[in-house]
């Protein structure tokens, strides 16, 4: 576990292997046999690589995620990620998952929702899939969807947070443990991160044949789940030439990007391929296909926090070893399992 835990922080202070062997006083290839787990560094030769990372030695050395079973799916095919930046992103969800899966082997299974158990369903009608995905997190087949990362963690979806600032990675997904997880990029703007949560999780539940295009399919259905036929025509009407004024009223509402009200109200028939060609072009000129102007407040997962300090109060763990968990300063830590006392 040591060698993933040098590579991962040696990438996250975009190290190169010399620039890490340099700093210690060795050659590269053995940093790279310690990564590759062909040779264990000595207790001394992991406190100098401990500094030159500048992380704590606890951290360095610390097993979380020896015990996961871990099923990545494929990253989207225009994300490009370079191997370094894809194993960043395996890092940051082994890390995530490896604390997590390490307090419920504490508190046990039943700490966490059921997974969902349920066969991939071929698609081929995206509205119709927008529909079974409502269903399948007991959701309205209609109207706006809330809070979707609460909604997702309390059907038995793992939502795994990356805090890595990577062009072109927006979200992943796969399984762990036998339980299906979503990891996310945390910094998007809040429409652009409920979309891939609904993109993955359409990866997750239906299954595609090798002559269909599954990234264009998903993108839809995550719109027909977050705006849905019904919905958009009763908000905009069955025809418009116009709905840039709409725009940020709509999106409030239903929480998705200004960029997708527009594609969804194409599809829909409400406006004309002209119409949406303007509108987008309008935007683009703007600014908002890069930054929502109106933008919704990106949501956050708890779960990692709230079982950690069940654990706490359980006695499963103690403050400081919480805080080792939640890598956070031991006092933010005693204040969270105290509410502030």
């Amino acid at each position: 576990m040591i060698g993933k835990n040098i590579k991962y922080y040696r990438l996250s202070r975009n190290m190169s292997l010399q620039d890490l062997a340099d700093r210690v006083g060795l050659n590269k290839m053995a940093i790279s046999n310690y990564e590759n787990g062909k040779r264990e560094p000595k207790l001394e030769i992991c406190q100098k690589i401990a500094d030159a990372l500048n992380v704590s030695l606890a951290k360095l050395i610390s097993k979380y995620g020896n015990d996961l079973a871990v099923e990545r799916g494929p990253f989207r095919k225009n994300a490009r990620l370079s191997n370094e930046k894809t194993q960043l992103v395996y890092g940051q969800e082994d890390r995530y998952l490896g604390r997590l899966f390490d307090v419920v082997s504490l508190l046990g299974d039943a700490s966490l929702p059921s997974p969902p158990e349920q066969p991939r369903i071929k698609v081929t009608d995206t509205e119709e899939a927008g529909r079974v995905l409502r269903k399948t997190l007991g959701l309205s087949p209609n109207g706006p969807v809330g809070n979707i990362t609460d909604t997702l963690e309390n059907n038995g979806y793992i939502v795994c947070p990356v805090d890595i600032i990577i062009e072109g990675f927006s979200g992943h997904s796969g399984r762990v443990n036998g339980r299906p997880y979503i990891a996310v990029n945390i910094h998007m703007n809040g429409e652009r991160q409920r979309f891939t949560l609904i993109h993955e999780l359409a990866h997750l539940v239906f299954l595609f044949s090798e002559d269909q295009d599954e990234e264009r399919l998903v993108n839809e259905i995550a719109g027909a789940f977050l705006l849905p036929e019904i919905d958009i025509k009763r908000e905009l009407g069955p025809k418009r030439r116009d709905i840039r004024g709409d725009l940020q009223f709509v999106q409030q509402e239903y929480g998705i990007a200004s960029s997708a009200i527009v594609m969804r109200a194409r599809q829909a028939g409400i406006i004309s391929q002209e119409t949406y060609t303007i509108t987008i072009r309008w935007m683009s000129a703007n600014g908002m296909l890069k930054e929502e102007k109106h933008g919704i407040t990106p949501e956050k997962t708890n779960l990692l926090e709230l079982l950690t300090l069940r654990a706490v109060d359980e006695e499963q763990i103690s403050i400081s070893k919480a805080a080792e968990i939640l890598e956070k300063p031991l006092l933010e830590t005693r204040r969270l399992c105290f509410g502030g006392a």
